[in-house]
């Protein structure tokens, strides 16, 4: 007999269920999931489940007529597909125009986050919150559109870009949910994970500089993981 296929009842029921509250935290006086954790207890259930960040015709990120934008993930489990939108803002939760690669980045995980809550995983946290959706007078202000090009002889003013910040509290983060992915099986060669170290080159170069000993911790995870491509490569060869 066939299995029975997954419904989306299924998932909701499982999910909805999962207590998320010992791995929230606080901040400016809202609960937050963490995408990490989030994905942890995802693939604790449904190992199986893929995530996407939709593509704009090259362009991570959708621009609206405003010039705001707006990421878009999507989340697959087997045959059940889901999607959510979530506007890229600043650190006040204010939509953005021009967003740089690192809001872009956040707000995209942030949206997985209530991507998965839609599936029932931390579905509890946002019950807790007040209605987003409503009207706000600090949130409903319109932000500064797109500004017409200057010609050349006008003198352009750059805007000074928001430096992200990186204090203890992203070392820890960060560290942790790269941990948990290498430890989940996320790599499976050397090269992935030559990769990782790569295309996060920013963010290890700053706890180089900032916090060495979360870096030591991080350095011996991924050795680890090699020594163990390693030795998997030579028990190969030695058949």
């Amino acid at each position: 007999m066939a299995d029975k296929e997954l419904t989306y009842k299924d998932v909701w029921e499982t999910l909805s269920k999962v207590d998320v509250s010992k791995h929230t935290e606080e901040k400016m006086k809202l609960t937050y999931l963490s995408w990490s954790r989030m994905w942890n207890l995802l693939m604790e259930n449904y190992p199986q489940a893929q995530y996407e960040f939709v593509d704009f015709e090259g362009v991570p990120y959708k621009t609206l007529p405003d010039g705001t934008t707006e990421v878009v993930t999507r989340i697959t489990i087997d045959n059940l597909v889901r999607e959510m939108r979530l506007p890229v803002m600043d650190y006040k939760n204010n939509p953005v125009v021009n967003p740089h690669a690192r809001q872009v980045s956040d707000n995209a995980m942030r949206c997985l986050v209530k991507n998965v809550a839609m599936f029932g995983l931390g579905i509890s946290v946002f019950t807790g919150m007040a209605d987003e959706t409503l009207p706000d007078e600090e949130k409903d202000k319109q932000p500064k559109g797109k500004k017409t090009p200057p010609k050349k002889t006008e003198t352009v003013q750059e805007e000074t870009p928001v430096e992200p910040v990186f204090d203890e509290g992203w070392a820890d983060a960060f560290v942790e949910g790269a941990m948990k992915l290498i430890e989940g099986g996320l790599y499976e060669s050397r090269d992935q994970l030559v990769d990782f170290y790569k295309s996060n080159s920013e963010a290890i170069g700053v706890l180089k500089d900032k916090f060495p000993e979360q870096k030591d911790k991080l350095d011996k995870t991924i050795t680890s993981l090699i020594d163990t491509f390693k030795k998997d490569t030579d028990s190969e060869e030695g058949k």
